[in-house]
């Protein structure tokens, strides 16, 4: 065998196997798949969470004020991601539980925490 005929037999698949992986690559797709515009999940700007919960805890102290058995100045309202807080006194669990209903039925509220002591310190 003669050094050319070598250099031929180890040329032939050394050149089939780059048309092999140059039909490859072309078949390949060069550019990634578009990523989807959105990932399905949604979630409220910071400042209109913060102004969400400012709303909530104005109704809740709307309707506080408008039940003729509350004294809704000794009780605090505040509002975190739609949970209101009720902090202060009221005269006795009826109260408490009105309090609380009135809370919970405004639109946006969550979640009603009852930190309201019954009865006067």
């Amino acid at each position: 065998m003669t050094p050319r005929s070598r250099i031929t037999r180890l040329a032939l698949p050394l050149a089939a196997l780059a048309v092999a992986a140059s039909q490859a690559a072309a078949a390949a797709p060069t550019d990634a798949p578009a990523a989807p515009s959105s990932t399905g999940h949604t979630a409220a700007p910071r400042d209109t969470a913060a102004a969400s919960d400012r709303a909530i805890t104005a109704e809740v102290k709307a309707r506080l004020a408008n039940a003729r058995t509350l004294d809704p100045a000794r009780i605090r309202v505040s509002t975190t991601d739609g949970v209101v807080k009720l902090e202060g006194t009221v005269r006795d669990d009826k109260q408490r539980t009105m309090a609380m209903e009135l809370a919970r039925s405004v639109r946006g509220v969550s979640a009603v925490s009852d930190e309201l002591r019954a009865g006067t310190d």
